[in-house]
């Protein structure tokens, strides 16, 4: 069985499985939702949505300084290939607990370039880490289950497929593992190395 079928295997166990609950959840810093059980479901409450983009960035337009800054990786964020460099974001991505996502939010920052980095930027200076999330210590546990190149998406886009385990106290306690997937990008940087580019959660 090659990479692309077993991913996509793993893309129809996903959808068919992960309970991800993007619409009833709390917004998890790193771009996922989690719902808690229902003791506490009626005390938490989502992140309050951006105000939009920063006035210099209004329709359409970054900034030269900024976009020269958006497309920087240090040399120990770069990786040798595009599946190495989508399995080390991948495991920082699903490896977090609540009282450290200010860090985990910087590393990923660190090992992305474009969109997905200055996402993870955003997401760290508006110190989104709920103190719901913080009371009940959760943490998220993952694993990479596959990682494969799309098929019918995007020109360059990949599937990467992860098993998940989110824990915690109250509310989040027992929640069960189960695969999500994440449509993702990487860019080359020239003499350098690969670079994630893009992180889309899926589910």
């Amino acid at each position: 069985m090659n990479s692309v079928t077993r991913a996509s295997g793993w893309l129809l166990a996903a959808i068919g499985l992960s309970g991800c609950g993007a619409s009833s959840g709390v917004n998890v810093p790193l771009g996922r939702s989690i719902a808690p059980g229902p003791p506490h479901a009626a005390a938490t409450q989502a992140a309050p949505a951006s105000a939009g983009d920063p006035p210099g960035e209004q329709g359409g337009t970054i900034p030269p300084a900024a976009r020269r800054t958006e497309q920087t990786v240090s040399r120990a964020g770069l990786a040798q290939s595009p599946t190495q460099a989508l399995r080390r974001y991948a495991i920082a991505y699903t490896n977090w607990q609540a009282s450290r996502l200010a860090a985990r939010e910087q590393l990923l920052a660190e090992l992305a370039t474009g969109p997905a980095k200055l996402t993870a930027e955003q997401t760290q200076a508006a110190g989104s880490a709920t103190a719901a999330l913080v009371a009940s210590h959760v943490a998220n546990a993952g694993r990479v289950l596959a990682i494969a190149r799309a098929e019918g998406q995007a020109p360059g886009e990949w599937v990467v497929v992860t098993e998940e385990h989110t824990t915690g106290t109250g509310g989040y306690a027992g929640l069960p593992a189960g695969p999500h997937v994440t449509l993702a990008q990487v860019t080359l940087l020239p003499g350098r190395g690969w670079a994630v580019s893009t992180w889309s959660p899926a589910s």
